[in-house]
């Protein structure tokens, strides 16, 4: 009853009409995935020590950045052809690119695993890195598949996948923790969850498009790869320098201050910023599945609706990010465990950066859309730059990790603030720049 409660709750807060109902789907299936994880995290963190969380936080970190290139970001482009056969093309050369780049990274970490453990100040980290490529093709999969469902509007489909990827990756941990087999298990739990889903949503692609994949032609690939040659010419990078923006944080607080801290920094992000962030995602999925129809066909009502979304995420998230800025260390100490109290402060000092996220992250694909990538890459290069700044500044100054979670969180602040208003001034140019084409 709770449970309904809240999604009628959150309807409230979104546009109506199949995007407030998608949302909602969308948003029931990722809030369950996440409910399990939530409510496994005070288990977890009497099975796992502030150190092993901070191995997962950096092997996360690497696996959320070089999974941005697993199909080179050709996945964002599948809602966006009329016909459905090059759709089908997209996703078939995504999967093949996916499978390519999964192998490439296995030969990466063979020669540079070592390296790069010890660069992470993580040398127990080495001996699971093997499990690297593996992350990286179950990442890519899932994207992939994802994206031929929000094509399809299937969000009831990509709903029942994040639950599957919560029970997944909690119960893998819980065992393993129950084994006593340290890092390693919350590391292989990361990679069961990621791939959790791959196969329900595989089934349903192959029966929505089987008649244009038997069909399917060399002649077509090359001519959805070359149509959407941006995608990986500018996202991919553009998606490297975001998801570096989002890892690097845990990975330089792992490299200055050591996995404590580190892990410290995951268990706020998980308990908070991951399920925050995660019900963002399930309205930015809905979003550009109706923003690629509407800048086509009604773009006053596209502005419509991507200003009252940020408005009403930005209200929807002020409650819970205000009580944890200002009871994160009482909370935590106790649902936790006195150990997990400085992951409450971190929580504190992160409020505003949480909020702003979670309100503007989901809006951000408008670039995307209306094919304004290097905006997108501009933004994410100047946020990247921001954040390293801050956490290096902070270290060369003799700051604490104290001070350098600050200094992240002003700066994360700062940009996405600036993302806001890139995506307005971008989506006003784009109307105006058609408004004189439509009339001749």
């Amino acid at each position: 009853m709770r449970f309904c409660n809240a999604l009628q709750a959150l309807r409230r807060f979104i546009p109506g009409g199949r995007f407030g109902r998608s949302v909602a789907v969308l948003a029931g299936g990722t809030a369950l995935g996440q409910a399990v994880v939530a409510l496994a995290s005070p288990i977890l963190t009497r099975l796992y020590s502030p150190e092993d969380l901070g191995i997962l936080a950096v092997f996360s970190s690497i696996l959320g950045m070089v999974s941005v290139f697993a199909a080179l970001r050709y996945e964002l482009a599948i809602p966006l052809p009329q016909d459905d056969a090059d759709a089908a093309a997209l996703v078939t050369f995504s999967l093949g690119v996916v499978v390519a780049v999964s192998l490439l990274m296995g030969v990466g970490v063979q020669f540079l695993g070592g390296h790069i453990a010890d660069w992470a100040n993580a040398p127990a980290l080495r001996q699971h890195l093997w499990l690297l490529p593996v992350g990286v093709g179950m990442v890519g999969f899932y994207q992939v598949l994802s994206y031929w469902a929000v094509r399809r509007q299937a969000f009831g489909r990509i709903a029942r996948t994040k639950l599957y990827q919560g029970l997944g990756a909690t119960s893998t941990h819980i065992l393993l923790g129950l084994a006593a087999v340290g890092p390693a298990g919350l590391i292989f739990g990361q990679v069961v969850g990621q791939g959790a889903g791959v196969t329900t949503l595989a089934i349903h692609a192959w029966r929505d498009g089987r008649e244009h994949l038997r069909t399917m032609s060399p002649e077509a690939l090359r001519r959805v790869a070359w149509r959407y040659r941006r995608f990986p010419q500018l996202s991919s990078f553009s998606g490297l320098l975001n998801s570096a923006g989002l890892q690097l944080p845990a990975l330089l607080l792992a490299a200055f201050y050591g996995p404590l801290v580190a892990g410290w920094f995951l268990l706020g992000q998980r308990v908070v910023g991951i399920p925050m962030s995660l019900l963002g995602q399930a309205v930015a999925q809905v979003y550009v599945g109706t923003a690629s129809r509407l800048v086509q066909e009604d773009q006053a009502r596209l502005r419509g609706i991507f200003a009252r979304t940020a408005g009403r995420l930005l209200v929807l998230g002020l409650i819970p990010m205000g009580v944890l800025g200002v009871a994160g260390p009482w909370f935590f100490s106790r649902v936790f465990g006195i150990e997990w109290v400085e992951a409450g402060s971190y929580v504190q000092l992160l409020a505003g950066a949480f909020l702003l996220q979670f309100a503007i992250t989901p809006l951000s694909q408008t670039l995307n859309i209306i094919e304004r990538q290097d905006l997108q890459l501009a933004w994410d290069f100047g946020r990247l730059l921001l954040v390293v700044g801050a956490l290096l500044g902070a270290r060369q100054l003799g700051g604490s990790a104290w001070h350098a979670v600050t200094a992240y969180s002003a700066a994360i602040c700062l940009a996405y603030g600036a993302l806001f208003l890139l995506n307005l001034w971008a989506l006003a140019s784009h109307v105006r720049k058609r408004e004189p084409e439509e009339s001749r």
